[in-house]
């Protein structure tokens, strides 16, 4: 609702209303504008979450009181950035739809309101989403995977996660602003934070702070994540009042070659490279890099600590691969002889 609007004009009751006048206006006429009730109809959407705010701010006595002697605007929320006295920002909406006598069971069905009656629990049911975009509901927390291969896992790494809308837009933090990640000088964002400057709408959402269909989020996943573990970055989940948390949940992804042993340690084969077994080196498993000491021996075991799942360590046997070796050798060698041609 805009500020200007008048929360006694909204319900259509007189400034002298009682409590049972204004909670029976905004009853009659919350059904009446009910989304499910009027569907693909958003100005009915819309006057459905004016009444519920000018009711909330009504059927408070103190608050009816400030907006009564100071109108628009309380001493409170003058500013250019303060929320208006219709804002729905810190509404506790289990009390007002209880006080409306709409009996609320909001322990079931993953925070989905009912009511006890079957029309009613459809109706609210269905229209979740939509209070919920509207900021009449927290909104829920996602929960999406997120694969990583053991060397992400081990060394971290920066990763993106395709998140199904409706979400909070990642770009503007679901404020409908762009921003930039300047960050003010002495201080520093804390995780999964940007210190941000407002310079227009944000060009991902435009301007709405809510993504409707997939996105992308770009997470960093620290060193030593384990597998199973969970990601929480906060308010990128369903938008709502609060908006909810996006968890990201982590499968570490392994060779079907390897075997996990000892609560979280990992053994595999390495395949080597004769020249790289007798001389030394470093070469790769699975994105960990693994270092090969000279004149290793095949059933050589090579242990990279804390590799492996939890901690554990990374244990290779080594396998010197000669005909691969030599097959990799000639195909060098015959690629110095074309012209242009480089060797591995």
């Amino acid at each position: 609702m805009s500020r200007q609007a008048d929360p006694y004009v909204v319900l259509g009751v007189p400034r002298d209303a009682d409590a049972e006048t204004i909670k029976s206006a905004y009853r009659r006429q919350a059904m009446q504008y009910h989304p499910d009730r009027n569907p693909g109809d958003a100005a009915a959407e819309e006057k459905f979450k004016e009444l519920s705010e000018a009711y909330a701010l009504l059927r408070d006595p103190q608050e009816r009181a400030r907006f009564d002697r100071y109108g628009r605007q309380s001493p409170q929320q003058r500013g250019p950035t303060a929320a208006g006295p219709m804002s729905s920002a810190g509404v506790d909406w289990r009390t007002v739809f209880t006080e409306a006598d709409i009996p609320i069971d909001w322990s079931r069905h993953a925070g989905v309101p009912t009511t006890g009656s079957a029309v009613f629990d459809v109706l609210f049911g269905m229209m979740t989403g939509f209070m919920r975009r509207s900021g009449l509901l927290p909104g829920e927390t996602r929960e999406v995977p997120l694969s990583l291969t053991l060397g992400e896992a081990f060394k971290g790494a920066s990763k993106r996660l395709t998140v199904p809308g409706p979400s909070v837009c990642a770009v503007c933090g679901g404020t409908g602003r762009a921003r930039s990640s300047q960050t003010a000088a002495g201080s520093s964002p804390g995780p999964f934070e940007v210190a941000t400057t407002t310079i227009g709408s944000c060009y991902a959402c435009r301007g709405q702070g809510v993504r409707r269909g997939t996105s992308a989020v770009d997470v960093r996943v620290p060193a030593r994540s384990t597998n199973g573990g969970k990601l929480r970055l906060k308010g990128l989940g369903g938008p709502g009042n609060p908006p909810g948390d996006l968890i990201a949940k982590l499968t570490i992804r392994l060779p079907g070659t390897a075997a996990v042993v000892a609560g979280g340690e990992v053994r595999d084969t390495l395949e080597v490279a004769p020249w790289l077994a007798s001389s030394g080196g470093s070469t790769d498993y699975e994105g960990v890099s693994v270092k090969v000491p000279p004149r290793t021996s095949s059933g050589k075991e090579i242990r990279v600590p804390g590799a492996g799942l939890g901690g554990k360590d990374l244990v290779l046997k080594v396998r010197i691969d000669l005909l691969g070796g030599i097959t990799r050798s000639i195909g060098n060698w015959l690629r110095k002889l074309v012209p242009g041609g480089q060797g591995a």
